[in-house]
């Protein structure tokens, strides 16, 4: 580590508190004139990130946003400075303890944190989420502040028993930027949104889902989403997976659970319109749960520091293991096998042996499957080759397109098996489940995996090559052996994933002929990572991406048609912006498709407008009868 620095700017170094990802935290003193003198934090960036002028302008524009912030439950921003031309911030110094260092405090001492307590916590954070959600600028607009890092770190518990959250805007500095280091968000996988995880936009109630899974988590006293891989961590989260909550929801008071489940639904709508409305809640629990205050978290906290170290009877210590590291121990533990494994890979790679003994440069993949298949050469082991049951539909896609095709199976919540076969041969297999696509195979060479992460510049030729090598000593999973060489962050590795079986799919909405069967009911056969892809979405994108010929060819076939819109709450899903809804309004049979053509004055406006009035067409959101 470092040595300490005797000052940073015009602050005195006391001691050296943490050094993450990012920065490093100093508890500093200020000094003034007749004796003043005041304690605060300072955090600096680390030296490799302070090189990036780009990075570092994205930094100090976020924390100037947050150091408008004034609310009792905010930690304090006094100062935005450099020292040595790195950038440093001079926060409140809160003296007391983080959430973390608590609950590990707790489960030392095994005594549980009491659910009144951990929901006081919960709504002093919610209140300081919405007051920041709604924070707005000297000149009345809105700052459109969302924290992005909730997480047991973050939050501060003084000895006075005030809470206040901390790290504003920090989080989104290095989301935009990318430049985080491998180990930066170890940890807080658990504690991101499922929008998060799938890279969506997020707004307040990105913050609302986090909170929620902190407050579950102080009074489980366990991890709420944990899992052998960080991988599988991320796929928990998109999933809103609520087993672990379900198992131990004993410890959590009926009422209190109810109101942490509506936190924790997968779709945004399905939560808390906002924080504001979740700490009323929270609010009107207390009110009918003792009334604690901050006082009472005091006493607590005074209690826990003081009291013995307990003998480990097996139960609690459970929980310590799990509030030991902000990762948790199965992915604590899967880190630590996979840095062994990552370590015999790389030496068998030098070595130029894997694990029968061949030349890595000689192995080549075989039909690698489209995601995060098993793969084994045992024959037992493959899926179910026996001959299929016969198709319950099957057409031309000249007759019926791929959009209309998808969007009625997804209308109808189908689960099932869709072949669907194109020229020269193309076969691509799509199983749905709920509607949405959960597995896309095909035998497109540039639609595999590798290939695909290669085309899209994730990785190297070489480092494709090098991963299939040692593919064996990852359960044959592509993605799992790319994380734990370090080649892919987890973060990363699902959203490439999620995007390359998109992909196959907004191919086939392009398709202007082909064929398509669909075995209603069967079951996907491949052992997979759920993605929850949204078949709208896929559609949407796929509209857009319409070869110009064929959406000309299309308008000159209901020219004469005089489109009308129906009502619909489904624009927004397709996921194309507002264009679409002014398409949609512009249906209103007054006029004939080649009269709107008429309006729109450049070529690519016109093949625009088209490829939304045809996603809408083979959609049913307007009618185009004669």
């Amino acid at each position: 580590m470092r040595s300490l620095p005797q000052s940073v700017g015009k602050y005195q170094v006391l001691e050296r508190l943490a050094v993450g990802g990012m920065a490093e935290l100093f508890k500093a003193r200020a000094t003034g004139e007749h004796g003043f003198e005041k304690l605060v934090v300072i955090k600096k960036i680390l030296p490799q990130l302070a090189a990036d002028p780009s990075f570092i302008q994205m930094f100090l524009d976020e924390a100037r946003l947050t150091a408008q912030l004034d609310h009792p439950n905010i930690v304090h921003v006094f100062e935005l400075g450099s020292d040595a031309d790195t950038p440093y911030i001079a926060m409140q110094w809160v003296d007391g303890v983080d959430l973390l260092a608590l609950l590990r405090e707790c489960a030392r001492a095994q005594i549980r944190l009491p659910a009144h307590l951990a929901a006081l916590i919960a709504r002093d954070i919610a209140d300081a989420l919405d007051y920041a959600h709604h924070a707005t600028a000297a000149d009345g607009r809105p700052l459109g502040l969302i924290h992005r890092d909730i997480s047991p770190g973050n939050v501060l518990i003084s000895r006075r028993g005030d809470v206040k959250l901390t790290d504003f805007g920090i989080a989104r500095a290095a989301e935009r930027q990318h430049k985080t280091e491998a180990g930066m968000l170890k940890g807080k996988y658990g504690y991101m949104s499922p929008e998060q995880v799938s890279g969506a936009e997020l707004d307040g109630r990105s913050d609302v889902f986090s909170l929620a899974v902190v407050l579950v988590e102080m009074v489980m006293a366990r991890r709420l989403f944990t899992a052998p891989s960080d991988l599988d961590v991320l796929l928990m989260v998109r999933d809103a997976n609520l087993e672990r909550l379900h198992q131990y929801s004993v410890e959590i008071p009926l009422e209190l659970r109810v109101l942490a489940e509506r936190a924790l639904q997968r779709l945004p709508d399905g939560r808390y319109a906002s924080a504001g409305e979740m700490r009323d809640a929270l609010t009107g629990w207390l009110h009918r749960n003792g009334r604690p205050d901050a006082r009472d978290l005091a006493a607590f906290v005074a209690r826990v520091h003081a009291a013995p170290t307990a003998p480990d009877d097996g139960t609690v210590q459970e929980a310590h293991d799990e509030l030991g590291t902000l990762s948790g121990p199965a992915t604590q533990m899967s880190n630590a096998a996979a840095a062994r494994e990552r370590d015999v890979a790389r030496a068998e790679f030098i070595s130029g042996a894997t694990r029968d003994q061949l030349d890595p440069a000689d192995i080549v993949v075989e039909d690698e499957p489209s995601h995060e298949v098993y793969i084994s050469e045992d024959p037992a082991a493959a899926p179910d080759k026996s001959p299929r049951p016969q198709p319950a539909e099957s057409g031309d896609l000249r007759q019926v397109s791929p959009i209309r095709l998808l969007y009625r199976l997804g209308r109808a919540r189908a689960k099932g098996l869709l072949v669907l076969e194109g020229r020269a041969g193309i076969l691509k297999e799509a199983y749905l489940d709920d509607g949405d696509p959960q597995f896309v195979s095909s035998n497109v060479t540039s639609e595999r995996l590798g290939d695909y992460l290669v085309a899209q510049g994730a990785i190297t030729p070489q480092a494709l090559q090098r991963a299939v090598a040692v593919m064996p000593h990852f359960a044959g999973k592509l993605a799992d052996t790319l994380v734990g060489l370090g080649l892919l962050k987890p973060l990363d590795a699902y959203r490439l994933l999620a995007r390359q079986v998109s992909a196959k799919l907004i191919d086939v909405c392009t398709w202007p002929k082909g064929k398509y069967r669909w075995f209603e009911g069967r079951a996907n056969p491949f052992t997979v990572r759920p993605l929850h892809l949204d078949a709208r979405r896929i559609l949407g994108a796929g509209a857009t991406v319409l070869d110009v010929a064929f959406v000309d060819d299309w308008a000159g076939g209901v020219s004469e048609a005089r489109p009308v819109a129906r009502a619909s709450d489904e624009l927004e899903a397709f996921g194309v912006g507002e264009a679409l809804a002014r398409v949609h309004e512009m249906a209103d049979g007054r006029s004939t498709v080649a009269e709107l053509l008429a309006r729109v004055r450049s070529p690519d406006a016109r093949t625009n407008f088209l490829r939304l009035l045809y996603l809408l067409a083979e959609t049913d959101q307007i009618d185009l009868s004669r």
